[in-house]
This record gives structure tokens, sequence and C-alpha cells, in this order.
């Protein structure tokens, strides 16, 4: 069996690569992605889904750290029952890689797991600012990957790619780095970067019965906190929603300071994806989905206004108004 790690920060793009994967290599394996997602509401696990994904959800939680007695279980699980040729494990935006690596390269998975692979998603346009912001955190997520893809290079000037690709390198100087947009990489070279990487490489460096200092990005440095919503019959108006996200990306809105917001949501017959990441504003039709959900992220949260915010944009609420 195959272990992919895909890690990066908060709305790199992880979720978006790891569909393009799927639709990659899902006619020619049997693939399970593991999510743990930060927070209480799992969007990324029903988005995945939706695309035909083998999905496997953590709990609310942080599998670096509070979730790892239950990680272990999930993979045992998976392996065992499952049975797959490749796990895709999508951590949390703000996990501790190392820690992720010590589980899934434990003597534990030493005749089950054959190699596994560290995939970094990188943000372009806002890697520079977060690695000012939280250099620990950056240069640790850099110094366990094998593979950098540094997306959203459409976004961004060259020069800019080029500066970012070597502050990435002088962290690691033995570091592949691929430059993507929207999640699409040229396959037949990004197969080629993990060919080079040796068989089970990481349990050398990692030892079961070792115990960790782990200071825990999660609280201790991002200090981010989270708020979740599913909604099971309601459905929204897109206007509405529209206007709500932007007021997410405003310090005016007094909703706190929000890093990432995501959610899936009915409108009428429909569904639709919307996210806010790295101030920007996307929205995509996908195919079905079991409920509305959404999950924000950020600082100093005022859930009060954000729940009535998100009433608001009810369609029975609109028809009120109109």
């Amino acid at each position: 069996m195959i272990v992919d790690i895909v890690f990066g920060f908060l709305g790199a793009g992880k979720t978006t690569f790891i569909i393009n994967a799927l639709q990659e290599l899902g006619s020619d394996e049997k693939i399970v992605v593991l999510v743990n997602e930060f927070g209480e509401v799992g969007v990324d696990g029903e988005l995945l889904a939706s695309q035909g994904g083998n999905v496997v959800e953590m709990p609310s939680g942080c599998i670096c750290c509070t979730l790892q007695t239950d990680f272990r279980a999930q993979m045992l699980d998976i392996t065992r029952k499952l049975k797959p040729h490749r796990v895709i494990i999508e951590p949390t935006g703000v996990a501790t890689i190392k820690q992720v690596h010590s589980i899934v390269g434990a003597q534990l998975f030493e005749n089950t797991i054959e190699k596994i692979h560290s995939i970094m998603i990188a943000d372009a346009t806002g890697f520079m600012k977060l690695y000012k912001a939280n250099r620990h955190f950056v240069e640790s997520q850099v110094e366990n990957a094998h593979l950098v893809l540094l997306n959203k290079c459409d976004k961004v000037e060259t020069k800019k790619t080029h500066v970012i690709r070597s502050a990435i390198s002088a962290i690691n100087p033995q570091i592949t780095i691929m430059t993507t947009e929207y999640g699409i990489v040229d396959w037949a070279e990004y197969k080629q970067a993990l060919s080079t990487i040796p068989p089970r490489n990481m349990a050398s460096h990692h030892n079961d019965n070792k115990t960790h200092s782990h200071k825990h990005e999660e609280k201790d440095e991002l200090g981010y906190k989270s708020f979740g919503r599913v909604y099971d019959k309601q459905s929204f108006d897109n206007e509405a929603l529209e206007k709500f996200f932007r007021q997410l990306d405003t310090y005016e809105s007094k909703m706190g300071e929000i890093v990432r917001a995501k959610g899936i949501f009915r409108i009428g017959e429909k569904w639709l994806l919307i996210e806010l990441a790295s101030r920007e504003i996307s929205f995509q039709p996908i195919k079905q989905a079991n409920q509305s959900k959404i999950s924000i992220i950020g600082k100093n949260l005022n859930q009060e206004m954000i729940t009535g915010a998100l009433n608001r944009c009810m369609s029975d609420y609109q028809d009120i108004l109109k």
C-alpha cells in the first residue's frame, strides 16, 4: 500500500488537488481518502464523496496531536478491511506534519505500507506572508515534504514565483518543486518526482516508542478557532450567500479575522460550493450533497453574529424581504 500525505496551510488547494488525483489515478487503483478537518463540521469529506471518492472522515480535532490514537486505529481499520492500493491522507491545514509521519512510518505498519509520499501544497499568493508570520510552522512543513506543489501560480507574477521557490529551496535543498494552477499537474512529471523517493524512507527517522516534545501549532502558535453549522432541509439564496462571504472578507463586518471559509449549500434544486481563501471568493456548482454545511476558521470569531448572518441567507428569510 502507498500512502500520500497531502498537506498545506488552510486554503492552499489540497482538496482540489486530491479531486484531480482521484480522477487521474482512481480508474487504475483502489483509493481511500482519509480526511481530518479543523473544526467540528467537515466540508472536504462531503465534497470528495460527491466526486466519487471513497472517503473516511476523522472526527473534530487534529490527527497530529489530540487524535493520534484514533488516527492509528483508523489506519489499521483501512488497511485490514478496505485493503486499498493507496491511501491519501488530508490532514487539517494547521497539522504538524512530523507527527503524522511518525504514525504512518511506525513499525506497526511496516508490512503494509510500502512507500510514503509527503506532498505539500503551497499557496503562491500567500506563502511569503505566512512564512513571515509563522516561520517555525512553515519551515517544519517544508522540511518534512518530498514534493512541493506551488499552487495558484496564475495569480502571481513570475518574479514572485521565483522568490518563493528560492525560499523553499533554502529551507530544504533536496526538495522537488512543481508549479501548478488550480491543482492541475503534469502527471508524468509528478509520478517521476515521486518515483525517486525510497521505499519507507520515513521509517528510519521515526521510532514508534519515542516520546515527542510537541508544540501544537493549532493551539499555541497559529491560535485559530472554528465555526461550523449543518443545515438538513433549508435552502439558501445565492445572492445573499455571495454578500455574506464578501462580508466575511472585511474587517468592518465584526464577524472576526477570517482566514478560511468553505461551504456547500442547497440552492433550490441545485448545490453550490462557495470558498473564501487567500482573500478570494470562488463559486462552483457541484452535482449532489446530503446537507448544507459551512466551516469558518479564524480568530476572534463572533459566532452569534455569523449565525444570524447565515440565517438571513436562507430562502425563506429572503422571500419575506421581497
